[in-house]
Parts: C-alpha cells; sequence; structure tokens
C-alpha cells in the first residue's frame, strides 16, 4: 500500500500536466505576470516582485529588457510597441519600446487622483486601451473600475461596479468586452460602443472557485474563435462563446494570466507564481491584425483580390507595408515604397494572407486571398 500510493499520486500529477511544460528550468522568478506574444517570435512578460520585465524566446532562452519598476499586464499596440500597466510608485499606463525604454506615458490619472494599481489591459481596433484598475492597498480612487483611454489620450471609466475587476479582453470582432473579478465568480461582459465605451453588463459564465465566492480571477485571452481561457485559483478555466464551460487546464502553481503564441499562435503560454509554462491548443489565438487599427478596407487600394501572386498598391506614399499569415506571422514588408507599386506574392503558399499599409498616420488593413 505504502508502494501504491506513490505510484497512484505520481499518475494523476501526469495526467494533470502531461501537456504542461515548465519553461523556466534554470532560471528562479518571484512573481510572474502580463504575457504577452509579438507575432515576431517573442513572448515578454513582467517579473512583479522583481521589479523586471523579461523578453523570452522559445529555443533561445530569457533576457531582461527592463529592470527597477514593478509591472503586471502588458499589450502590443499597432506600431509593434508594448503597452504597460505599471504599478507600485507609478501606477500608470505607459507605452514602451521592446527594449525596454519607455516612450511615452499614456494615464496616470483620473479625475485629478491617481490610480489604485492598473493591473491587466487590452486594445481595441483604433488603438484605444480597456484597462482594470484594482487596489491591493491604497485606494486613491472612489471605486475599483475599468477605463477606457480613447485615441485621443482622453481617460474615461467604463464601470465601476466591481469589487476587485482584473483581466479583460475583447472577442474577436471587438465587439465585446470580457472583464473578470478576483472576489466574484462572475465574469462580466459588456457591447462595446463606436466611441469606446461599453454599455449592457451582465454576467457571461460563471468560475468554479475552491471556496466561497471568491474566485481567484486573473488575466484573460481569447481564441479565434471567442473561446476563453480565464486564469483563476483553480487553474486555467475554458468557456465557449457561448459562456459554457469547456475544461479547466490545471497547472502545478496558480496561474495569473495566459497569452497565445507560437508561429501559428497554438500554443498557451501560462505564467503562474515563479515560473512560466506552456501547453498545446487545437484553435490558434486572435490572429494579429485584429489589433490594428482597422481604418477602412482595402478593396480599392489593393488589387485585385483575389491575385494570382501579383499584388498592386494604389496609395501615392506610403511609409511601410506588411504582409502576415492569417495566424499572425510576417511574410513580407517594404518601406518607403513610391507610386505605383506592385508585390509579387508568387513565393507564398494559396491562402489568406493580411496587408498592412500605414500611410500618413493612417493604417490600412485588409485580407487578400492568394489563389495561383
Amino acid at each position: 500500500m505504502k508502494l501504491l500510493l506513490p505510484i497512484l499520486l505520481l499518475l494523476f500529477f501526469q495526467k494533470s500536466f502531461s501537456q504542461v511544460v515548465k519553461l523556466n528550468t534554470t532560471l528562479n522568478f518571484q512573481f510572474v505576470e502580463g504575457p504577452v506574444w509579438n507575432g515576431k517570435g517573442a513572448l515578454y512578460f513582467s517579473d512583479m516582485n522583481a521589479k523586471k520585465v523579461y523578453k523570452y524566446i522559445p529555443g533561445t532562452g530569457f533576457s531582461v529588457i527592463r529592470s527597477g519598476q514593478a509591472t503586471n499586464g502588458m499589450a502590443i499596440d499597432s506600431t509593434g510597441c508594448l503597452v504597460v500597466c505599471e504599478q507600485g510608485s507609478t501606477n500608470q499606463v505607459v507605452q514602451m519600446d521592446t527594449l525596454g525604454v519607455v516612450k511615452k506615458i499614456l494615464v496616470n490619472r483620473y479625475n485629478s487622483k491617481a490610480f489604485d494599481n492598473p493591473n491587466d489591459l487590452c486594445i481595441d481596433k483604433k488603438g484605444g486601451v480597456y484597462f482594470s484598475d484594482p487596489t491591493w492597498g491604497i485606494q486613491p480612487q472612489d471605486k475599483q473600475a475599468v477605463y477606457y483611454i480613447k485615441p485621443t489620450g482622453e481617460c474615461i471609466r467604463i464601470s465601476g461596479d466591481f469589487q476587485k475587476p482584473n483581466g479583460n479582453c475583447l472577442s474577436p470582432d471587438k465587439k465585446l468586452l470580457y472583464v473578470d473579478d478576483s472576489n466574484d465568480k462572475n465574469v462580466s461582459v459588456f457591447d462595446v460602443q463606436p466611441d469606446g465605451t461599453a454599455i449592457n453588463k451582465r454576467v457571461f459564465c460563471i468560475l468554479k472557485a475552491n471556496t466561497g465566492a471568491v474566485s481567484g480571477a486573473d488575466g484573460m485571452r481569447v481564441d479565434s474563435e471567442g473561446t476563453l481561457y480565464i486564469a483563476s485559483g483553480v487553474g486555467v478555466q475554458v468557456f465557449d462563446k457561448n459562456g459554457l464551460w469547456v475544461k479547466t487546464i490545471s497547472i502545478p502553481e496558480t496561474p495569473t494570466n495566459v497569452a497565445f503564441g507560437g508561429k501559428d499562435l497554438k500554443t498557451l503560454f501560462i505564467t503562474a507564481g515563479t515560473s512560466l509554462y506552456s501547453t498545446p491548443v487545437v484553435v490558434s489565438g486572435n490572429p494579429l491584425y485584429n489589433s490594428v487599427p482597422m481604418m477602412e478596407t482595402l478593396n480599392t487600394v489593393v488589387f485585385p483580390n483575389p491575385t494570382k501572386g501579383l499584388l498592386n498598391i494604389a496609395l501615392a506614399k506610403y511609409q511601410s507595408m506588411h504582409i502576415y499569415t492569417i495566424s499572425g506571422q510576417e511574410v513580407l514588408s517594404g518601406k518607403s515604397l513610391s507610386h505605383p507599386t506592385t508585390i509579387d506574392l508568387s513565393s507564398l503558399r494559396n491562402g489568406c494572407y493580411i496587408v498592412k499599409i500605414e500611410s500618413d498616420k493612417v493604417v490600412y488593413t485588409s485580407k487578400v486571398f492568394l489563389q495561383k
């Protein structure tokens, strides 16, 4: 019997964690958070207690890009920079390049008062930023709330009807905003309006919890089919687009946040306690182009569509052009190209691609179909 019990426990843990791999086998972290994949082969995440931001390249390893500031949730904006929730002495949201240099403070006050603890965030098609602001101590604000930074820089409060708002993300079509609450089992959903406001708060799903109503809900992400992956006290809980529970991914430590990454966006990276983990998923995460401002379709700017190989860009001038696979991997790019421009796609496989063009501070994006 003494020998049987360890064997049964070993089999249980192998079954629970067989597809979950710890990535930092030789490096020690203190408390990790805020993972985000940049679409170009690298994952960024925060070691909050150590006041460091790390870059992780699969197959290469870890490197520190910033030290000395506690940070939490992060996202990638349309310029390729990181948008970061800072905590501790600053409690603000900033734009930071991938070398760790802060380029701009996006917001650090609401109603002339400091924020409590900017925690997690997501970015809409226009470049606006939603972020949660719970308190873990001092509370300058009158409510623990969710905010929206408009592309103009104005910051508005979306909702203060939370106990401790935390993880948030947008649906693939950016029409729904999801927000969870660390002290509540209910995950809320809002209808996003054209001006960035979010209305009609209602319960989307109910999390499982170890005890009572405290869910320990933390960061969340959505895949390309609208399925939510929510870090919580019992693991990463997965709910489909209708709010129905699918499964719970067990992690050796309590997960704090998740991010889709890898070449096909079918790797789920999980920050948990002192470790970074990964596990494969069947459905890819949100394609990269969903985070790019969709100013207008390119039916009249890029043609023919579908194309047999040669793609024309009908803009007098533009700063850069990028072509991505539907999963977000960049396959072609060019800069300072003059009119008229013809791009040869014949080296690519047949399929759907995303064309992104930056011109005079306007970003154009569209799907283009290649059929040789």
